[in-house]
């Protein structure tokens, strides 16, 4: 029999990528979920974890829509630019590769040290889909992404710029619109209160208050440098009202409508 993977050397922060790939799992098992993600699963079988303290069928929904929208995005964008590199900022245990891989694509992973054995094992590295072994605000990975780039960059920062300071994302953005010309991002965020009130997320409970950064509109992002420009925003509310139980109710209220939200961003 295989033996199960101990993670308990992960710290808070980078146990939230447990939470996620978990409860994609959860969502694959349902015969008509919102997702079909197959190794997630595998994954899941494969770490020794106890994970029940993360069931919660609305963050499950939440975490489903999520990822559908995202695949729908990054998808299509293949479809238009199939050299495309791909680079996923706090990629955590994202299986979004074996989805979607067209085998002409480059997939960078950049996430922390204490990761990577983990990854490794679990998701294993290969010529075109790889693991840097970086803080995404430590820059020096945007050299190692420029050495195999192909013509086109996208960007996908999930799960990740909530836990990062308004000048932490301001400065990530900037970098990124200076580095990589005609590059662009899809993100996910939360409304501000949200964010300030990130004590209530119960999917997380070892990462209490670990959310730093929110945002009322999406489109104030264009104010912090004269290359960005918002392309789209999605509010995933508005989705499968029916599986967000008392969250779908309360979705057609404004302000709980704009507390989860996608952007598109392209830099000029």
């Amino acid at each position: 029999m295989e033996c199960k993977l101990n993670i308990s050397s992960l710290e808070p922060a980078s146990e939230t990528l447990l939470a996620t790939v978990y409860l994609r799992s959860l969502e694959s098992k349902m015969r008509q979920g919102i997702i079909k993600d197959d190794k997630s699963i595998e994954i899941i079988n494969r770490i020794n974890y106890n994970f029940s303290k993360y069931d919660c069928p609305i963050n499950q929904a939440l975490i489903a829509i999520r990822t559908k929208i995202i695949d729908k995005f990054v998808s299509d964008f293949i479809v238009q630019h199939p050299h495309t590199t791909v680079v996923n900022l706090g990629t955590g245990l994202c299986t979004r590769f074996f989805r979607l891989d067209n085998g002409l694509i480059n997939w960078d992973g950049i996430d922390l040290p204490i990761v990577k054995p983990i990854w490794h094992t679990l998701l294993g590295e290969t010529e075109r889909h790889r693991y840097l072994s970086y803080s995404v605000l430590d820059l020096d990975w945007m050299k190692e992404v420029k050495q195999t780039r192909q013509t086109k960059v996208l960007f996908i920062a999930e799960g990740l710029l909530m836990f990062l300071s308004e000048i932490e994302v301001r400065y990530l953005l900037q970098n990124i619109g200076d580095n990589f010309a005609d590059s662009e991002i899809i993100f996910d965020s939360l409304g501000i209160l949200l964010a300030r009130n990130s004590w209530r997320n119960i999917s997380t409970p070892k990462v209490k208050g670990l959310y730093q950064w929110g945002i009322k509109d999406l489109s104030e992002i264009e104010t912090w440098g004269r290359k960005i420009e918002l392309v789209n925003q999605w509010h995933y509310l508005d989705q499968y009202k029916t599986r967000l139980g008392w969250v779908g109710l309360v979705s057609y209220l404004p302000l709980f409508r704009r507390q989860v939200k996608i952007g598109h961003l392209r830099f000029t």
